[in-house]
């Protein structure tokens, strides 16, 4: 009797087993006796992390421990499915959310039409969603009984979609894919879901480890503004072809060179300074977004405030002077992010014509609010400045700090794009006798910036006192304004990559990758922290060796920097580039690329850009 007992136990639990991997692929549910309506295709799982060892933070009492979760998921029964609530391991949602174990939740549609694809968005802090831990997930629906059952174990993907580049026009896109596994991987297909393709086109496809693919997209139609984007990546790693997926929404990116302020008086001056964004609120009849917005140039960076203005959101809506609605600035000081996420909720509804920004300051909290927004913004400054931060010197830190806190936005951000506030000319006295960066502090807050994924910067800030006062710095921001001028689409269409680099100690060499161009922007970190400037010790020679990824095959080697455009010499032997850089003081930007003609077209457009300088 009690091994006829046990056979019906092990058999119970082979049933159940059985059940279970039918559930995980959308099939019959037979642990809960009826059909699943919805099916996962992917869930991707990024954990919590940020750089803690080079930078001291200080940090929250309850550091986040979990991770962000997004599930695509597939309406795969005849008729509509009307969603309720989510559980996770036998939790509902309520009890995630109440009990602040998950900061937010988005799902962006309610109801699913048969064979239309849903994608929900959990931001977890709890442990119970850290890395390795069970993950059960059931959707309910309206009836409520569960529509979906899925279980895994939360793991990264080391197959990861780092950027949805798109372009003007709303019908080419570029996607960045990065392998940092231990497995070769081949890009088989690549899609938008629900749009056809004209032409794909690849860079990489092949994909080594740690290698770097590109696939650029011809859409036979426009993309709608504000819709939501879902790529799929169809990979083969080893024998297994799998399916890899990615979301944003529907904005053509851009670059903007900005400052916070910039006043009526100093409109012509900061143009010429190559600054086109400010932060600017109004109406679509006063004097700036009335006329002088477009007579000079200007994108506004518009702050919705807290609650949000939704009449001046409405009023605003489609002025070609509006480059974003900016939520909040440093929300993460205080503000909860359940309560940014409403306020981006509240803009989406209010306007469909210009993506969400937020400006945030702890590394430690990236991960919980840089999500929310459509473009996620960081400001860190590494003299002169209060920070969230441990400084060494009450008066500064290491510049290279900048660079760590870039790195940590983006890698809680993809495959979205971010900006970046860099030190300019703000006075905030914790360095007396400098209260502004000097022109090399300025360089290499910004060249670490861009060398770690920028696809924008904002100054921080411009004040014409103080610019009067440290005219050099000005001059720096002016020059720098021509290089990102110069370089702004090699920058919104370059990612940064893994490749071997030899550089000599205390130069940092930061390659980013696009189409044709491998791009190193390349900073001196030879100096000290001292209570009147940081002394920089200049090197007489640099000489980089750098490894090439397979398409780029260099024809024109140029350093571009506030000056201008020159060639340097290069060598390259069995996918191997030799560069002699020549002198380095600060930073300056090396660009391969594959086309011979591009050092002499370059040349000529530095050369129109600084002529604006003195245009009437």
């Amino acid at each position: 009797m009690r091994f006829r007992k046990l056979l019906l136990f092990l058999a119970c639990l082979c049933t159940l087993g059985a059940a279970r991997a039918q559930v995980a692929q959308g099939g019959a549910d037979l642990a809960f006796g009826r059909e699943q309506k919805l099916a996962i295709e992917y869930m991707h799982y990024r954990p919590a992390q940020w750089e803690s060892e080079r930078v001291h933070e200080f940090e929250s009492e309850f550091p986040n421990q979990g991770g962000l979760v997004h599930l695509y998921f597939t309406n795969v029964s005849d008729g509509p499915v009307h969603l309720r609530f989510w559980r996770v391991n036998d939790q509902d949602e309520s009890y995630w959310v109440l009990n602040h174990l998950v900061a937010w939740a988005r799902n962006y549609k309610g109801t699913l039409a048969p064979g239309e694809m849903g994608v929900l968005e959990l931001n977890a802090l709890d442990g119970a969603f850290g890395e390795g831990k069970p993950f059960a997930f059931d959707w309910v629906d309206a009836s409520w009984k569960p529509v979906l059952h899925y279980e895994t174990a939360l793991a990264k993907d080391p197959v990861q979609i780092t950027l949805l580049r798109v372009l003007p026009g709303l019908e080419t896109l570029e996607i960045h894919v990065r392998n940092m596994g231990d497995t070769p991987v081949r890009c088989e297909s690549v899609e938008i879901v629900g749009h056809a393709a004209e032409t794909v086109q690849w860079r990489g496809e092949d994909l080594p480890v740690g290698g770097h693919a590109i696939a650029r997209l011809q859409l036979q139609g426009p993309l709608t503004p504000a819709a939501l984007i879902v790529c799929r990546l169809k990979i083969r790693e080893g024998e297994q072809d799998r399916a890899i997926l990615a979301h944003r929404r529907a904005f053509a990116d851009s670059f903007p060179i900005g400052t916070w302020s910039v006043g009526p008086d100093e409109y012509a001056l900061l143009r010429r300074h190559h600054i086109d964004t400010m932060v600017k609120g109004g109406s679509k009849s006063d004097a700036f977004f009335g006329g002088n917005a477009a007579r000079y140039g200007y994108q506004a960076i518009v702050s919705t405030g807290l609650p949000v203005n939704v009449d001046m959101v409405r009023d605003l809506s489609g002025h070609p002077a509006v480059s974003c609605w900016m939520l909040q600035d440093e929300p993460d000081w205080a503000t909860p992010s359940e309560v940014m996420l409403f306020a981006d909720e509240t803009v989406r509804q209010a306007d469909q014509t210009r993506p969400t920004f937020i400006t945030l300051c702890r590394n430690s909290k990236f991960f919980e609010y840089a999500p929310i927004a459509d473009i996620p913004c960081m400001d860190h400054y590494a003299v002169t400045a209060p920070s969230s931060s441990k400084w060494p010197q009450p008066y500064g830190t290491y510049l290279e700090e900048t660079g760590h806190y870039t790195s940590d936005l983006k890698r809680a951000s993809e495959p979205k794009p971010i900006w970046i506030w860099s030190q300019a000319i703000a006075t905030w006295e914790e360095r007396p006798r400098r209260p502004v960066p000097t022109p090399e502090e300025l360089a290499v807050q910004l060249l670490l910036n861009l060398g770690r994924g920028a696809k924008g910067i904002l100054w921080f800030n411009y004040e014409q006192n103080v610019a009067e006062r440290y005219p050099d710095v000005l001059a720096s921001m002016q020059g720098w304004g021509r290089v990102m001028r110069l370089l702004r689409n090699e920058f919104l269409s370059a990612e940064p990559v893994q490749l071997s680099v030899s550089a000599p100690d205390k130069v940092d060499v930061a390659p980013l990758l696009n189409w044709d161009k491998l791009i190193l922007c390349v900073t001196n970190l030879n100096y000290e922290i001292h209570p009147e400037a940081y002394p920089f010790k200049q090197f007489e020679s640099v000489r980089i060796q750098i490894g090439l990824p397979a398409w780029i095959t260099p024809a024109a080697a140029l350093a571009v920097g506030p000056e201008g455009v020159h060639e340097v010499k290069l060598k390259t032997m069995k996918g191997v580039a030799q560069i002699d850089a020549g002198e380095l003081l600060a930073g300056k930007i090396i660009v391969l690329a594959n086309a011979a003609e591009t050092t002499a077209d370059m040349s000529v457009l530095f050369n129109e850009i600084r002529a604006e300088e003195t245009a009437e």
